[in-house]
């Protein structure tokens, strides 16, 4: 193990205005990341299904926020309620007498607990989680592992967020920041929450790796404003530094008794961004359970934190900055419209991981290309776009985030930008004070020439003032410039491809055209005809009000009888009546048989950029003709089929089908091109066709 360089001054990461509160009734508001419990369908989650690990003090098993049961404090491991996992390789309890007892407990409280003695009041957001516990905590004060070692014990057991409340009095990026960048780059499904400091300046490491999210504190009140003590950014690579802000001031949790047997239920309340950064972790848990329960896969961290930044509601301003980050998370976010991408969504993750060898050197030398994953992952110049719908009355708001490697490393530049249907264009890292992103003319702009910042997780928002009957918004993520190892193909740190999380909200995803629909209002049943005509009435109508053409024949096993004027293009919804005389249109053909159907099809005008016409076909039940005339008797009655009756269908059937779609598709292209000409004469750009 290297020299063990960590020095925590308690004036810096342990909580300042350390007020030790015995009184149960203590206001725990700050528990709740919104302060407001009317976030609908979301009520429901709780973090089951969650590992966390929390690298800390340790834990005060028998209290009852995590024993087993009333009586038993129960042994870690699969089948324990709350600690899947207790590493004691230097300490196994929050223990009396040890370097800031009770720190461990506390944090591990706020991530996980459920109380069993009624006092649901400290139990965490994210309750239903279950803990890795790594006391790093003994006798001789902090003796941090190496850090890649915490984490690669973490995803042994299923745990992608990881709380770390600690690190050293430098605001240096540090070696221990690279070894995080090296392994969350190697690993996409691991990140860690860290606490930045109290000493009211620059952020300390670790929160200053690229890819961790550093928590500031604020108050928990509705309308929250910042902790005065909280670290902040920009970092020492003047980069924001801040993600989100978390409650962090009187925070009440778990308090250990020194005594590993007394069954105990202390309460206490600690104030800092040691509480801050296990708030925003047990708010993560809840977005990740969200994924897991609605997708079926277990969320990176790209999509985490992109998810974090779209749900944060601004405290000090509208814009992200470096003291707030993108403000504080909160359910509420995700009521009107979500859409969420991650490349990295696969079935099973642990394996991926433990199947390259689980450790950093392994992995570093076992590089993955993405197999089994959704993808996509992007070389240098290739790009993704999905197209989704504006909701009516919200704002439209996009989060790209994504990993990087160490600072050794150019930071990769990966483009987030969002088109309008009426030609307009924006781009990442040109939200003004207003909280809002500048839309241009693309004629007149070109994004990607642009200054990009070394951000990682950048926002497009647009207020819906400025989605005024825009159809669609079109988001593409670009990789503008990659840097580049030697593993081509691969990801991490050596390879040259990069994938990333993205998060939309005041989105729905477009629906498929449906095509039109067709129903028989009336017309010849199964029985026998006997009069001059037959009589078929149709209503017509598309959803999508594209228009419509309709064609109609009348089909028997040996021939079809196209009807003309019954053919018709008209608006979106309407009624035919579609009138067969047989005199007139069917003689001299053979006219008495069981086996004539009428034959509809209709098509729409849509051209949305996302879809296409679509076509909707309609047969009714076969039917008699029986019609006799002086000049055309038909002397042998009915007629002898050439081939059997059904087989003889399904290939008129076939072929009729096709040479209907043919004609209804010539029609629909003349009388629809008449159409359009009329109305695009009266256009103005950017309408008219080219």
């Amino acid at each position: 193990m290297r020299a063990v360089f960590v020095v925590v001054f308690i004036t810096i990461f342990a909580p300042i205005s350390f007020a030790i509160q015995e009184d149960s009734s203590i206001n725990s508001m700050g528990l709740k990341l919104n302060g407001d419990s009317s976030i609908g369908f979301f009520d429901e989650l709780d973090g089951s299904g969650v590992v966390i690990a929390v690298a800390d003090t340790g834990i005060d098993m028998d209290h009852s926020c995590f024993r087993n049961s009333s009586n038993d404090v129960g042994s870690p491991g699969e089948y324990h309620r709350k600690v899947v996992k207790l590493n004691d390789t230097i300490d196994d309890w929050d223990s009396q007498g040890h370097q800031q007892f009770k720190h461990g407990t506390h944090i591990a409280g706020i991530l996980a607990c459920d109380n069993l003695d009624d006092n649901t009041e400290i139990n965490s957001q994210s309750n239903g989680s279950r803990l890795v516990v790594q006391d790093i905590v003994g006798s001789n004060g902090w003796e941090v592992p190496d850090v890649d070692k915490l984490l690669s014990e973490a995803s042994e057991y299923g745990a992608v967020i990881n709380s770390w409340s600690w690190g050293d009095n430098t605001i240096n990026y540090t070696e221990r920041s690279r070894v995080i960048d090296l392994w969350t780059s190697e690993n996409p499904w691991s990140l860690v929450f860290v606490a930045p400091g109290n000493n009211a300046g620059m952020m300390l490491e670790p929160s200053n790796a690229y890819n961790v999210v550093s928590v500031a504190a604020s108050d928990a009140e509705k309308n929250a404003s910042m902790w005065p003590s909280s670290s902040r950014g920009p970092d020492v690579n003047d980069r924001r530094g801040t993600l989100v802000s978390a409650p962090g001031i009187n925070v009440v949790s778990a308090k250990s008794d020194g005594n590993i047997m007394s069954m105990n239920n202390g309460t206490y309340a600690m104030s800092g961004t040691s509480v801050a950064a296990p708030m925003a972790a047990s708010f993560t848990a809840l977005l990740q359970q969200l994924i897991e329960d609605e997708y079926g896969y277990t969320p990176s961290a790209p999509l985490l934190r992109s998810m974090l930044a779209s749900s944060a509601e601004p405290i000090t301003g509208l814009a992200p900055d470096s003291i707030q980050g993108y403000g504080r998370p909160s359910l509420s976010s995700f009521n009107n419209g979500l859409f969420v991408h991650d490349s990295y969504a696969v079935e099973d993750w642990v394996s991926i991981i433990q199947d390259r060898g689980g450790s950093l050197d392994n992995l570093l030398v076992n590089p993955w290309n993405g197999s089994g994953a959704a993808g996509p992952f992007l070389s240098e110049n290739e790009s993704w776009k999905k197209l989704l719908k504006p909701v009516s009355e919200e704002d439209l708001e996009v989060v790209l985030s994504y990993n990087v490697k160490p600072l050794d490393f150019e930071i990769d530049d990966i483009r987030l930008i969002v088109r309008t249907s009426d030609g307009r264009v924006a781009v990442d890292d040109q939200i003004g004070s207003s909280g809002y992103s500048q839309l241009f003319y693309q004629s007149v702009y070109s994004p990607l020439e642009m200054d990009s910042s070394n951000e990682t997780t950048v926002m497009i928002r647009v207020p819906h003032t400025q989605l005024t009957g825009v159809e669609w918004v079109e988001i593409e993520v670009v990789a503008n410039s990659i840097s580049k190892g030697n593993a081509i193909g691969m990801l991490g740190v050596n390879g040259t491809k990069i994938g990333f999380g993205l998060t939309a909200t005041g989105v729905e995803e477009l629906q498929p055209n449906s095509g039109p629909t067709i129903v028989m209002n009336g017309g010849p049943s199964g029985g026998e005809n006997y009069s001059d005509e037959v009589v078929l009435k149709l209503e017509i109508d598309d959803q999508e009000n594209d228009g419509v053409v309709v064609a109609v024949r009348l089909v028997n096993s040996n021939y079809s009888v196209e009807l003309e004027g019954c053919s018709t293009l008209s608006n979106s919804q309407f009624n035919i009546t579609c009138k067969v005389d047989i005199e007139r249109d069917l003689v001299p053909m053979k006219i008495n048989r069981h086996d004539w159907f009428f034959e509809v099809v209709a098509l729409d005008n849509n051209s949305s950029k996302w879809t296409g016409p679509e076509m909707t076909s309609f047969s009714t039940e076969n039917f008699t003709i029986w019609w006799e005339s002086p000049l055309l008797l038909d002397k042998d009655g009915w007629p002898t089929l050439e081939e059997s009756v059904d087989n003889k269908e399904n290939q008129t059937l076939l072929l009729g089908v096709l040479g209907v779609i043919i004609g209804v598709v010539v029609a629909a292209s003349v009388m629809f091109r008449r159409s359009e000409d009329n109305d695009l004469n009266e256009a103005k750009p950017p309408f008219r066709s080219k």
